[in-house]
């Protein structure tokens, strides 16, 4: 088979790929199984063609991270397959293979995430071996989530923040418009004496189950306004967003700390954002909501993080103090190339207008993907392509080589 691939995407080291085909059509998984051998050397591969067959095999072999899932298959269909994939409390990645319309499959993809499953594409039928890449180019810059590492200890988190091993990077985020750097989102990480830097993952989740988060979210506050107030020193005004905990906004406290800590560093409240996600605006806890009403009342601005993602709805978003609609990275990276899903990101982007709600891309990875959020008319972006997490310190220095480019 001649490929017309990019080299690069060829010679990335897959050999840790363990590939499970799952359609009913013996044509499919013999092109599936050539595609993957031939343009991407990836030779662990078992194929099954019936959902029983495949979950024998998953059973079976602990080392399966890939497998390719048509739906429409006789007897046990893919989606009844998908439950219990979830069942069975799979971890690697899924791909959707099916001839059936877009919007049942935009619909199957939703139902993955509810699974909690890694979904990461679809291969819609027939399937041309170009397809591939955009699965295969996710999955080896993806690699290091596949390979689930376990949570830290409770006693490894608190050992942190004793000794302030809590650090903040930033991620630029500028306005598509005028391509003027705008503000950061201040992104937490803690220093492992063993593993170096970690990111949250591994330990935000375990932090919840406690107060700990708590100790977390003021830790990253307070060195984030620290270091507010030095770009400001050094004649950058910019905005700074800092992700809040359910845990921390269910605490009583929590505005008037927010308050005083503005106090302290002389900050405007007009320049802090606090991002929540809509599953805390959801449970409409009381405490929760009026935190955000007495922040939101002195002038501190609202994010909705990964709009899109669940429980959103336009009376939420009328009756809440929403500044900012963040809409998550999975519109544009995941789906570029769907119709259903541009169309959605339209009638938000038309939905927050009509609310005077500013919005924010996230994942912005490409320029390809710049050129659609700016073109749709989204206000801000962030991403890779704009810029990587940075030090405190190198943020004035980025401004200065974005200005100089733009």
């Amino acid at each position: 088979m001649e490929s017309k691939m990019d080299v690069n995407t060829q010679t990335k080291g897959f050999d840790w790929i363990n590939v499970l085909l799952v359609d009913d059509s013996s044509a499919i998984l013999d092109y599936v199984s050539t595609v993957l051998e031939q343009n991407f050397n990836i030779s662990n591969i078992h194929a099954a063609s019936s959902a029983p067959e495949a979950m024998q095999v998953l059973r079976q072999s602990k080392h399966i991270n890939l497998l390719f899932l048509d739906l429409n298959m006789p007897n046990v269909d893919g989606i009844q397959l998908l439950e219990q994939i979830h069942r069975l409390q799979y971890k690697g990645y899924i791909v959707i293979m099916s001839g059936i319309s877009t919007q049942i499959i935009s619909s199957v993809e939703n139902l993955t995430k509810k699974y909690g499953l890694n979904y990461i594409g679809t291969l819609l039928k027939p399937i041309h071996e170009n397809d591939f890449i955009h699965i295969i180019d996710k999955i080896g810059t993806s690699r290091r989530k596949l390979e689930q590492r376990e949570s830290l200890k409770t006693y490894e988190i608190i050992r942190a923040i004793k000794n302030n091993h809590i650090e903040v990077l930033y991620q630029p985020q500028v306005d598509l418009v005028a391509r003027k750097f705008m503000g950061v989102e201040a992104l937490c990480r803690m220093k492992h004496p063993r593993l170096g830097m970690v990111s949250p993952d591994r330990f935000i989740d375990k932090a919840e189950e406690s107060e700990l988060i708590i100790h977390i979210t003021l830790a990253v506050f307070k060195k984030a306004m620290q270091d507010w107030k030095k770009w400001y020193l050094n004649g950058l005004n910019i905005k700074l967003s800092i992700n809040v905990s359910p845990v921390a906004l269910q605490q009583a406290e929590f505005a008037d700390t927010v308050f005083m800590l503005l106090a302290q560093y002389a900050m405007k409240p007009k320049n802090l954002c606090l991002e929540v996600t809509e599953g805390v605006l959801a449970d409409d806890q009381i405490q929760e909501l009026a935190n955000l009403n007495r922040l939101s009342m002195r002038g501190v601005e609202i994010a909705l993080d990964d709009f899109g993602q669940s429980h959103s709805t336009i009376e939420r978003l009328q009756k809440l103090p929403i500044n900012y609609l963040k809409l998550d990275k999975s519109y544009f990276i995941d789906n570029k190339g769907n119709l259903n899903q541009l169309s959605l990101i339209n009638s938000s982007l038309s939905l927050a207008k009509k609310l005077n709600i500013r919005t924010i891309a996230e994942g912005v990875e490409d320029s390809s993907i710049m050129s659609l959020v700016t073109e749709m008319g989204c206000d801000y972006a962030q991403g890779y392509y704009i810029g990587r997490p940075l030090e405190a310190k190198r943020v004035v220095y980025w401004k200065r080589e974005w200005d100089s480019i733009t």
